[in-house]
């Protein structure tokens, strides 16, 4: 068995898996034995016999904190966050000072967006050892990610003070930065880290996020040799072509921007399941589901609370139940405020059920030339699984044909209910569109909102720094610099 440890750790796994499965011919309750190969099955792509193996390990020694853990983390890496928490929080019952546990717990919840959860075990982690960076790390993402960014800055500011040249630290308080629109400050820290770590491509992606290329310079030669340096198919080569699509899109040097975009496309989406045909089927669905002879026969909730403002770019007691925990969820999670944006694309897809939920609320659609909305996705590398469609532009555009064919079916079904605003009148006649706007929400006039990228508050979007800058007539033909480029996506557009 030893020997079998051996070989897996240093990577000679099918001489491993010979060994694990020796032991378990000879006796085939080895605990240890059906634990790690099904580690190692899970590892070879072998996922759903590795966690039967797991699982029955997990049996034979459920007060295993390390075997609790590591199933876990493979119901993670399986999209099972749920499951894992409960395999997470087993092994830190039994073993409340196992930091891998711990830490796993909190970001798993996280991801579920059990914040006050992930809160209390980072809190509970700090409490326990005082300079685990990466609790705190876990801790100033969760606040981010609850509304909390000033106490998230704080925080990673207190870990820079224990913890100066920590290039993960330096990184996360420039991102939170950014969300703030300090983005000369996020600049700074993000050239920090990557003079600590060079290879830290995130950061480099972060910086050119923040800072406008001008000339071809120092830093910019330096990203350009950590990406040559970065193996192919890496989320480093990924991360850097990114950074150097955008570089490069500032010089105007659209070619050589867009080769960059395609390589971190095409490493972004061989990592990506994403079914086109189950899209299209999914929208069909939803058309089917709510369609007018639907919105007939059944009421809209009678919940008259009118606080969310929807801005989307998709039996009837369930629908009041679900809008009323979403409006509980407003008010716990924004004290005091009148109304509250929910700014997630991907709502275009629920609008009869929004209508369904809150009838009150407001429904804003806000809508562009397709070309131009599809290049601005194909350019920006998203965090998580979110926009699955946007990283081949074949599916690109067919995904934009579902999003047009559909808006027109809520149009059609629940007239009066969306209102649309287009991104080139704003650009054209900001103050006049605004003003429409806000007499649409029923929203006194403020000036201040002729300057809406002077504002503080935190922006969590993928494009943070860019709602820092003013509209500008430029960038409504920006996507016909591409030229040629773009031709897969804009046949497949015309073509519908």
């Amino acid at each position: 068995m030893q020997r079998a440890l051996q070989l897996h750790q240093a990577g000679r796994r099918q001489e491993a898996e010979s060994l694990y499965r020796q032991v378990l011919g000879q006796q085939p309750n080895h605990a240890a034995a059906l634990h790690f190969l099904g580690l190692l099955l899970h590892q070879t792509g072998r996922s759903e016999e590795g966690v039967d193996s797991i699982e029955q390990s997990v049996t034979l020694q459920p007060q295993n904190a390390d075997f609790l853990n590591n199933m876990g983390t493979v119901m993670r890496d399986l999209g099972r966050v749920a499951a894992a928490v409960d395999f997470f929080r087993g092994a830190v019952d039994i073993r409340p000072d196992q930091l891998a546990a711990r830490d796993n717990l909190g970001s798993s919840l996280k991801q579920l967006g059990q914040f006050d959860g992930a809160e209390e075990i980072y809190r509970g982690t700090i409490g326990r050892n005082p300079f685990h960076v990466r609790a705190r790390i876990g801790l100033a993402e969760t606040l981010q990610e609850a509304g909390r960014l000033d106490e998230a800055i704080a925080l990673f500011r207190e870990s820079l003070s224990i913890r100066p040249k920590d290039a993960e630290l330096l990184y996360g308080l420039g991102v939170a930065l950014m969300e703030k629109g300090k983005l000369a400050e996020a600049a700074d820290l993000a050239r920090q880290a990557v003079a600590i770590a060079p290879a830290m491509a995130k950061a480099w992606l972060l910086l050119t996020q923040v800072k406008r290329q001008t000339e071809r310079d120092a830093e910019l030669a330096g990203m350009e040799a950590e990406h040559a340096k970065a193996p192919q198919d890496s989320l480093a080569r990924m991360q850097l072509s990114f950074g150097l699509g955008k570089a490069n899109d500032d010089l105007k040097d659209y070619g050589r921007a867009f080769d960059y975009f395609a390589e971190g496309n095409a490493i972004r989406r061989k990592g990506i399941d994403y079914d086109p045909v189950r899209t299209r089927d999914e929208f069909e669905a939803m058309k089917s589901a709510f369609d007018k002879a639907f919105f007939e026969k059944h009421r809209p909730s009678d919940i008259s609370d009118d606080t969310p403002i929807f801005v989307v770019g998709m039996p009837d007691k369930a629908f009041a139940e679900a809008g009323q925990a979403y409006i509980d969820m407003l008010h716990a999670r924004y004290p005091g405020f009148r109304h509250v944006t929910d700014k997630m694309p991907g709502n275009f897809l629920l609008v009869g059920f929004l209508h369904m939920m809150l009838p009150k609320a407001k429904i804003v659609h806000c809508a562009r030339d397709a070309a131009a909305t599809c290049l601005s996705i194909f350019k920006v590398h998203f965090r998580g699984d979110s926009h699955r469609y946007g990283y081949d532009l074949g599916e690109l555009a067919d995904f934009h044909n579902l999003y047009t064919d559909i808006m027109a079916h809520w149009h059609k079904v629940l007239p009066g209910v969306v209102h649309d605003v287009r991104y080139e009148d704003f650009v054209a006649d900001q103050e006049g569109q605004t003003r429409a706007l806000m007499a649409h929400l029923g929203l006194p006039w403020d000036d201040k909102v002729l300057a809406f990228h002077e504002t503080d508050r935190p922006v969590r979007t993928a494009s943070a720094a860019q709602v820092r800058q003013p509209m500008y007539q430029g960038s409504v033909d920006l996507w016909k610099r591409y030229g040629e480029r773009l031709k897969p996506l804009l046949v497949k557009l015309q073509n519908g």
